[in-house]
């Protein structure tokens, strides 16, 4: 059994198993907490899979169980979960009225993995996607190849932003976002705000509405795993990320 400062809190495994729901009753050998300790433990020191430390389960076994609970979308759903109840907690509505979208290049660490470059930023490797409510808890990520750019890689997040949450009426986004007006511009009570950014100013004036996404980038580079792309796969690299979140926001249920 591990002992590690990433192991969850009995009050979060208590709310996690309650959301895992059988997922993980196949497991024999191993408890499911032992799993997603060790998983937590992977995100958040950026250790290698096969490097997990005595007393995890076996790597392979830890492994196996992260790519399956992505594929069903265990991580996805129980991200909201959490950013309702923390919503909740703040006496808020669970569903936002408005999101603000960025996003993030990160090199890849990986010779043989899916990436691009981005040129603007002179980074090889892929970008995040990500759509936030107005506390900075995030909603949702699409990962792509560096190389595609912002207004593009936004078109599947925002579909799935008004797919998933019902109350969305205004998305907050920069200027690169402008040409994704043409896009949503027929969606009735739907508004695409898009402002223009202070970059090159002297001093640092956070843009109203807009600077909640970039504390939220602050936030997980406290997760080593995802300060480079690790992943070969770009499916596996937005579940690690989505991972990730759910970890940040378990912090509001210890």
């Amino acid at each position: 059994m591990s002992c590690y400062s990433t192991d969850l809190t009995f009050t979060q495994i208590v709310l996690t198993m309650v959301n895992l729901d059988g997922m993980l009753s196949r497991l024999r050998k191993y408890n499911p907490m032992e799993i997603i300790n060790a998983i937590a433990y992977v995100i958040k020191t950026g250790c290698q899979w096969s490097m997990l430390p005595k007393g995890f389960p076996n790597s392979k076994t830890v492994y196996h169980h992260f790519r399956s609970l992505c594929d069903r979308g265990w991580f996805r759903a129980f991200l909201r979960v959490l950013v309702e109840g923390r919503r909740s907690m703040l006496g808020q509505p669970p569903d936002p009225y408005e999101c603000v979208v960025d996003s993030q290049s990160v090199r890849s660490a990986l010779p043989d993995s899916q990436k691009g470059v981005d040129g603007n930023k002179r980074i090889k490797g892929i970008k995040r996607h990500v759509a936030v409510d107005s506390n900075g808890y995030v909603l949702d990520v699409i990962a792509t190849t560096a190389n595609v750019h912002d207004s593009k890689g936004a078109i599947p997040l925002t579909a799935r932003i008004l797919s998933d949450f019902n109350e969305i009426g205004i998305m907050k986004a920069d200027m690169g976002y402008a040409a994704l007006k043409n896009t949503v511009s027929d969606i009735d009570g739907f508004i695409l705000e898009c402002v223009k950014s202070n970059f090159g100013t002297p001093n640092f004036i956070p843009i109203q509405g807009r600077w909640v996404v970039e504390r939220t980038f602050s936030w997980m580079g406290n997760y080593r795993r995802l300060t480079r792309n690790y992943e070969r796969l770009l499916k596996v690299a937005q579940h690690m990320f989505i991972a990730g979140c759910v970890f940040f926001m378990l912090r509001y249920f210890a």
